[in-house]
């Protein structure tokens, strides 16, 4: 059955566009490597080995032309992998030592395109097999060292792989979230709302801004005015729920993704987080508040879109008098939250 790929894992090393150019790649080089030599074992008596080479050569195009260009996986990748240990064992078996030279390359490739657990695996299987088809060709000492290369080899580079894993997941944080807040920033924002848009039936978001935030930062300072960003997206977190998104758009305005909550959830979901802010430690006489507009995705809306209806929402919270909520309907009204009575003598 096929399957829709993701676009990228955490284990991946490459992202999708590198991921494609490097599957060309390797489609060349296998093209031109493995479909000679098929057919020359063929043609030398050796038509298992030669088929189980074609077959895994055809596999491989299929599956790689499938995930370049359609982006589905026919097979997954087990099989043209499960082919390629085979053939490796078959060559080593047939050819001895000659073809164990062929084992390295083939074992650092599988580290380095595989995800851990599989290449381990593939690791051990071709490690194994192509060893005892070593050993019906050579003595056992020299089988030996043959294996214990392999295995020291396999270690080395996986210690390397993972490294470079690590720094990457660690690269990539810095790129997607705000170093202040570490809440995601920017650079996520526009995929995550297409995604929403595309894989849930309805989406809203929350639009959130600091009231009189520049007072803040004039009067007591920049620091201060940091602080105040991290509690409030403290509290924000808090409200949400695991498939929930935060941003930091820059300044003191934050967007709350509802994956697959409507509006009205979206508000209520809001309100909790209004109540929160207002009772946060301020710096100044007056609390502590933020202004939210609401917007729910619409068919066939673009991200923009809908980040302009719940922008125009939030403006209408601000003219109303701030620390408060609006959503934007779907026929194009603003419907405000009313405030709670205690809380009336603090909007401004």
């Amino acid at each position: 059955m096929s399957k829709t790929l993701p676009d990228i894992n955490d284990e991946a090393i490459l992202d999708l566009a590198k991921q494609k150019q490097l599957l060309k790649i390797i489609a060349a080089i296998t093209l031109i490597i493995f479909v000679p030599l098929g057919i020359k074992n063929i043609i030398a008596g050796e038509i298992m080995l030669g088929m189980v080479l074609l077959a895994f050569e055809i596999s491989l195009l299929l599956e790689i032309t499938a995930i370049i260009y359609n982006r589905i996986s026919l097979f997954s990748h087990y099989l043209p992998l499960v082919l390629l240990l085979i053939s490796a064992v078959l060559a080593v078996r047939v050819f001895g030592t000659l073809a164990t030279y062929w084992i390295y390359p083939i074992l650092i490739s599988l580290i380095f395109l595989l995800p851990k657990r599989e290449a381990i695996t593939s690791n051990f299987i071709m490690i194994s097999g192509s060893g005892f088809a070593a050993l019906m060709h050579q003595d056992v000492a020299v089988t030996l060292r043959y294996v214990i290369s392999l295995i020291v080899t396999a270690i080395i580079v996986h210690v390397v792989v993972q490294a470079i894993r690590a720094l990457q997941v660690e690269l990539r944080t810095l790129l997607v979230k705000d170093a202040l807040t570490g809440v995601y920033n920017r650079h996520e924002l526009n995929d995550s709302l297409e995604s929403a848009i595309e894989h849930y039936p309805c989406s809203s978001l929350s639009l959130i801004d600091v009231d009189n935030f520049k007072y803040v930062n004039d009067l007591f300072g920049h620091d201060v005015g940091d602080r105040v960003l991290i509690s409030i997206a403290a509290c924000i977190q808090q409200e949400m729920e695991l498939d929930d998104k935060l941003f930091r758009l820059g300044g003191d305005e934050f967007l709350l993704l509802h994956h697959g909550k409507d509006q009205l959830l979206a508000e209520e979901k809001s309100s909790r987080i209004l109540n929160r802010v207002r009772q946060l430690p301020s710096p100044s006489e007056q609390p502590i508040t933020i202004s939210i507009g609401i917007a729910e995705c619409q068919p066939s809306e673009q991200a923009r879109e809908w980040i302009k209806r719940a922008d125009l929402a939030l403006y209408q919270s601000k003219r109303a008098g701030r620390n408060r909520m609006t959503r934007y309907g779907a026929d194009d009204t603003y419907q405000a939250a009313p405030l709670s009575p205690q809380h009336q003598e603090n909007a401004g």
